[in-house]
Formats: C-alpha cells, structure tokens, sequence
C-alpha cells in the first residue's frame, strides 16, 4: 500500500470507528489538545480543592419540636433559625441552649445562633463566605479551635468543628445554609 492510501484508510477507518471528522492543520490540533489539558488539570485541582459534597440536614418532626423549644425559651429572641445543609456524612444529634445561645450540634461540627457578636474582641480575618449574597464573616481562634461568625439579620451565627474535624473552606460552604425555621 503506498502512503497517501494509507493516510485515507486510517482517516477512513477513524471516521467509521468514531464518528469524527479532524480537519485541524496538526500545529491546531497539538494546540487544542493542550488546551484541553490545561482545562481538564483546572478542573481536577478545583475538584481536589473541593472534594467533598453538601446534603439537606433531614430533622425528624421532634427535633424541630426541640428546636422551637430551645428558641422559646429567650424572651425576644423566640424565632428559629436552623442549619439547612451539612457535610454529607455528618448527622445532626441535637440541639440545647448554650449560654445566651441555641447550639446545635452534629457529629463534625458546630453551629450557635446567639443575639451578640462574640468574635467582635477576638483578632481575625474577614472572609466572604462563598455562594453568598457578600455575606462576611470572621475567622478567629478560640482556644486553639477555628470559629466563624458571621450576622444573619438580628442574630449571629457562629460556626466550628470541634477536634478540627472540618476544615474551614467545608465549614464556609455549610455556614450560609442557615435559614429562619417556617413550618
């Protein structure tokens, strides 16, 4: 077989195996096939960055019971507030009142809703919490423990993983699923 006959069966044979037709020069294809490993090594460091994934936390009809309780017993402070998604593989176990504060507590983490801003006399650094309307919270230390707070119309949400069972980035994408409890 002489070469241009075996350049067009090869084409030939390409086309009925895959369906696709290249007709970029050799320098463009190189050049699209490296574009592409640019963005399939994005996509793989962003998944590495972001490896992990969010679940609706599912309350029973009696922990939201609890949680109304817990709420009802501050004058003033009597709407509740839940944490709406988790870490997937985490569980809510209950909540209590802690302090001035509702603290709800699941296996990982954290999360205290409170009428005052506790972080305001600690040093630390302003985030914007991501998938957020600008929302800004502040990461300080406690302890040797990572808490962040952050306002939610007139209460303040403050978020941690006891033991550093979460990180922050995991702990910043939960924080803003916290919503007024309507039934």
């Amino acid at each position: 077989m002489r070469y241009p006959q075996w350049i067009a069966a090869s084409i030939a044979t390409s086309v009925l195996f895959t369906g696709i037709i290249s007709a970029q020069p050799a320098s463009a294809a190189g050049n699209t096939e490296r574009q592409a490993a640019s963005v399939a090594s994005n996509s793989a460091a962003a998944s590495q960055k972001l490896n992990f994934t969010v679940s609706d936390v599912p309350y029973s009809s009696a922990e939201y019971k609890k949680i109304i309780q817990a709420f009802a017993s501050f004058d003033g402070f009597e709407t509740a507030y839940v944490p709406t998604r988790m870490i997937t593989g985490d569980t809510f176990q209950k909540v209590g009142v802690v302090g001035d504060s509702v603290t709800f507590f699941f296996k990982y983490m954290r999360v205290s809703v409170s009428p005052r801003d506790y972080s305001y006399s600690y040093k630390g650094t302003v985030v914007t919490l991501p998938e957020s309307n600008n929302v800004k919270g502040k990461w300080y230390k406690v302890n040797g423990t990572d808490m962040l707070t952050f306002p939610l119309k007139d209460r303040y949400v403050t978020i941690f993983a006891p033991y550093h069972s979460l990180s922050k980035t995991k702990l910043e994408h939960v924080a803003v699923d916290v919503s007024r409890y309507a039934p």
